[in-house]
Formats: C-alpha cells, sequence, structure tokens
C-alpha cells in the first residue's frame, strides 16, 4: 500500500419549489420521500460538478466519473430521483445552489461558516488532504518559508484560497477558474506552484514525468466535505441526510471510496455499521 507523500503537514487553523409526483420510484427511500421532495424538475435531481478535479469529479470520455460524482448518483438513486449533471467551474457551484439553478452541487465542497451563510450544507461524507504541488525547479520544499516569492497557483473561491491567504503570506497568489488552466501555467513557467487537493495533486504529479511534485500536504479534518444544499429547503436535506447515513451504513461508501482512494486511511465515521 502507498501512503501519503507528505513532507510537512501544516495544521489548519470551509429554488424554485416544485412538488414531486412520480408514477414509478426506485430505490428503497423512494415510495416515502420522493413525492415530497422540493427539486427543480419533478423526477430529477439537478446537481453541479466540476469537470477537472480527479478523482473527485472529472470528465472522460465525455462522461462525468469520479468519488462525489458516485456519491451523489447514488443518494439521488436512494431518493428514487434522476441524477442531472451539469459541469460548471468551482466557483460558480454554490451560487447556482443559492440562485435556484441546481438542487445540489457536489465537488468536495468543505463546509465552512462562510458558505453557510448562503447555502445549507448535507452531513459529512469525506475528509481529505489539499496540498501544495510545486515544479521540482522551483526551490520549494516542505517548508512553507520556501514560498515566499514564489507564484503559487489556486482555483479561485476553494478552501485553498481561503487557507492560503491565511498562512502563506510571503507567496504571490495567482487565482484561476479550474485546475487545467492552472496546471498549464505551471507547466509553462508561468507559476512556481498549484494548490489544490491532494489526489488531483498526485494525478497531476504523475502525469508530469517528475517535472512536478507534492512539497507540502494539509490536513483538512477542521473542513470536511459535504453536498452544497439550498437554504431553508429542509425536505431536500433531510432525504439527502438520510441516503448518505444509509449509504455509508451499508459499506455502498467505503465501496466508492476504495475504487477511488485507494490508499487513503477511512475515517472512523466513514466505516460500514451494518
Amino acid at each position: 500500500m502507498k501512503t501519503l507523500r507528505a513532507r510537512r503537514l501544516v495544521p489548519l487553523a470551509a429554488v424554485a419549489a416544485a412538488v414531486l409526483v412520480l408514477a414509478a420510484c426506485s430505490g428503497p427511500a423512494a415510495d416515502e420521500t420522493s413525492n415530497e421532495l422540493d427539486t427543480l424538475s419533478p423526477g430529477t435531481l439537478r446537481i453541479g460538478a466540476t469537470g477537472d478535479a480527479k478523482p473527485y469529479a472529472y470528465t472522460e470520455n465525455g462522461e462525468l466519473k469520479g468519488f462525489d460524482v458516485e456519491i451523489a448518483r447514488e443518494v439521488a438513486k436512494r431518493l428514487g430521483l434522476e441524477p442531472e449533471f451539469v459541469a460548471q467551474e468551482f466557483s460558480a457551484l454554490l451560487p447556482a445552489v443559492a440562485n435556484g439553478q441546481l438542487d445540489m452541487a457536489a465537488a468536495s465542497i468543505s463546509d465552512t461558516e462562510k458558505r453557510r451563510e448562503t447555502v445549507d450544507f448535507s452531513d459529512h461524507y469525506f475528509i481529505g488532504y489539499i496540498s501544495v504541488l510545486a515544479a521540482t525547479s522551483s526551490g520549494i520544499t516542505d517548508d512553507v518559508s520556501s514560498l515566499a516569492g514564489k507564484r503559487l497557483g489556486l482555483v479561485q473561491g476553494t478552501i485553498q484560497d481561503e487557507y492560503a491567504q491565511a498562512n502563506f503570506a510571503g507567496a504571490e497568489l495567482v487565482r484561476f477558474p479550474d485546475n487545467n488552466s492552472a496546471i498549464a501555467a505551471l507547466n509553462s513557467g508561468t507559476i512556481d506552484a498549484h494548490f489544490l487537493d491532494f489526489p488531483v495533486a498526485e494525478d497531476y504529479a504523475e502525469q508530469s514525468g517528475g517535472k512536478t511534485a507534492i512539497a507540502i500536504n494539509v490536513p483538512v479534518p477542521d473542513f470536511p466535505v459535504g453536498f452544497g444544499l439550498p437554504k431553508g429547503n429542509e425536505k431536500l436535506a433531510s432525504a439527502v441526510n438520510g441516503a448518505l447515513a444509509d449509504i455509508i451504513a451499508d459499506g455502498t461508501w467505503l465501496e466508492i471510496d476504495m475504487a477511488y482512494f485507494p490508499d487513503q486511511p477511512v475515517p472512523a465515521q466513514f466505516q460500514p455499521t451494518t
């Protein structure tokens, strides 16, 4: 089993209502809940996700895949709803939920007090790491002070953005709309490093042929991941939370997790109980 390629772990100091009437539903919770949920379209759960954050949510051969996608798809199934995925930039996801354009956002979104000002969150379904992926020629090491004077890329509106502002004072922060554009800048030498989720950083590092490597890993237990949900839609939130609890309890969560994160430890709260 591989281990996290961690150097130094830095402690982290993130509608329209419609009555659903379904003629036929699938999933164990469907008969009780699906005709009562306030989703944008009857019978459908409209879910926003990014398309460039492998293994969380990414597009491959024209198909949206990933850990968050599969968990969200399983939630929809258990609610007797058809998942309708909409790929968007990360910074647009929660505003789209708040403005009534999405029923739910699924993109490894950390639950923070600031974000709860505009949306609600489901119960948590993931805890992970965020990482600085640096060009091997940049001189960036596991010492945070090595970021001083370096151009550090990050995706606007992410936990990385918030964390870097508070903890990487010496770095010049360069914001991008998505990971792909930031990695292109890293590969071209426009920036010295990019700050992103660990599994995504690991994937990009493996593709770089030794030109980049993970320099710093930051654990994020204080900002666990949940689905972004419309404010005040208690029916939908309760149903999503019930589905998540069942997915964790019966081992489905663990099965999906092992498919995408085979080398990461599983926190106790996500272990099966049935």
